[in-house]
């Protein structure tokens, strides 16, 4: 909510964008028992900017993904725009724990780390429409089999996108990922 606020006010020019910054290692969302993402930042500032065009922006953020009741599963953390049909890009694909670097798993880029969950940093584009407005960036989670490690390990290997995973983005929520899972947006002024 907090992130609405400051949405708003910066909307209608209430509040300057030099105080938006994030907090240093601030948990911005937590999946319940499944991942958990800080330090968004936009076009590396901070996790909401104003932008004078949409188009293609690019986000960086750190995924600390620790889910023991995940089994053997290939789990996907997935990014996308509110009010969208589908997400628009795979971000972090793996097993149970996130860390221990790239390795093919099922014929995908992935993480299989059998120790501890470690924080990981990925980098991603996100496509934001040209008309002016507040453009909420969200994220949840999918379990595709297949997806995209967006690490820099994981960028350094070609890597297809995979739309069944995309396709997660209402797999169980008929809106998509609702307000709670904003983690950063994109204020297109005219």
């Amino acid at each position: 909510m907090k992130l609405l606020a400051l949405a708003v006010s910066l909307t209608l020019g209430l509040v300057p964008a030099v105080f938006v910054a994030a907090p240093a290692n601030a948990i911005d969302f937590q999946e319940p028992a499944r991942f958990q993402i800080r330090d968004v930042r936009i076009d590396g500032q901070s996790d909401v900017v104003k932008v004078k065009q949409g188009g293609v922006h690019r986000v960086s953020m750190d995924v600390l993904h620790d889910c023991g009741s995940c089994g053997n599963a290939v789990n996907q953390v997935i990014v996308g725009l509110a009010g969208q049909d589908k997400a628009q890009v795979s971000v972090w694909n793996g097993k149970q724990r996130s860390g221990g670097g790239a390795k093919r798993v099922n014929g995908a880029v992935a993480e299989d780390n059998p120790g501890a969950a470690q924080w990981v940093t990925v980098e991603f584009d996100i496509t934001v429409p040209a008309d002016p407005g507040a453009y909420p960036i969200r994220a949840r989670y999918a379990q595709a089999y297949y997806g995209r490690l967006l690490t820099a390990e994981g960028r350094a290997i070609a890597q297809q996108e995979f739309p069944d995973t995309l396709g997660w983005w209402k797999v169980d929520r008929p809106n998509g990922p609702d307000a709670r899972s904003t983690i950063g947006y994109v204020i297109v002024v005219p």
